[in-house]
C-alpha cells in the first residue's frame, strides 16, 4: 500500500477517534476513563505508524553525528598529544556522548513529522450524529473497519493467513503499532459496553 493511502486511512481512524473523545466529554468514571485513557494511547500509535521519518534514516541521522563526533574528539585528543588509545577512546566517548541526544531528537522530530501528514491526508471528516454514549461502541467500531482494513492492506494481500499476520506484527513496526491500536479499540469498546450496562445507566 502506498504511503498517502495509509496515512488517509490513519487520519480517517483518528478523526473517528477524536469524535469518540468529544463525544465523552469529561464526565468522570471508572470505565470512561480507562477508554479515555486508551484513546489517547491509540491516537499515539496511529502517529507513529504513519512514520515521520523512516528507520534508515534514523539510523543514518544517528551514525552520521557519531562519526563527526569520533573525528572531532579524535583529533582534539592527538592535538592535546594523548597516545592511540586515548586518541580512539576520547573518539568513541565523544560520539557516544552526542549521538544519544542526537537520537532523541531524531525521534522527536519523526513524530512531529507523521502528526502533520496525517493533518495533511485528512479528508472530509466522517459523519458522525451528534448523541450521547448510547451509540459510542459504534462509532469506535467503525474506527477499527478502517483501521483493520488499513493493516489488511499495509500488510499485502499475500499475508493475509494469520500466521504471516503474526509475523509481519513481530517484523514490522507499522504493523505491530496498528495491531496494538486495534487491541486497545477493542477494549475501549468493551469497556463502554461495561459502563453501559453498569447499573442501568442512562446512555444519554
Amino acid at each position: 500500500m502506498s504511503r498517502r493511502q495509509l496515512d488517509h486511512d490513519l487520519a480517517a481512524v483518528r478523526g473517528l477517534v477524536a469524535a469518540g473523545r468529544e463525544r465523552m466529554g469529561e464526565l468522570d468514571d471508572y470505565w470512561l476513563n480507562s477508554v479515555r485513557a486508551r484513546l489517547a494511547s491509540i491516537d499515539e500509535l496511529l502517529i507513529r505508524a504513519a512514520g515521520g521519518l523512516g528507520g534508515w534514516s534514523r539510523q543514518a541521522i544517528g551514525a552520521g553525528s557519531m562519526a563527526l563526533a569520533a573525528l572531532v574528539g579524535g583529533a582534539g585528543a592527538e592535538a592535546l598529544g594523548f597516545s592511540t588509545f586515548w586518541v580512539v577512546a576520547g573518539a568513541w566517548l565523544v560520539a557516544l556522548v552526542v549521538e544519544v541526544p542526537v537520537r532523541g531528537w531524531a525521534a522527536r522530530r519523526a513524530v512531529v513529522i507523521a502528526r502533520r501528514r496525517l493533518e495533511r491526508a485528512a479528508g472530509p471528516v466522517e459523519t458522525v450524529e451528534a448523541g450521547g454514549l448510547a451509540d459510542l461502541p459504534e462509532v469506535l467500531a467503525r474506527a477499527r473497519v478502517r483501521l483493520v482494513s488499513a493493516a489488511l492492506r499495509e500488510a499485502g494481500s499475500k499475508h493475509w493467513q494469520v500466521a504471516r499476520l503474526r509475523g509481519a506484527v513481530a517484523v514490522e513496526p507499522t504493523m505491530r503499532w496498528l495491531a496494538q491500536a486495534d487491541q486497545l479499540l477493542c477494549q475501549s469498546i468493551d469497556y463502554l459496553e461495561e459502563y453501559l450496562a453498569a447499573d442501568g445507566k442512562d446512555p444519554a
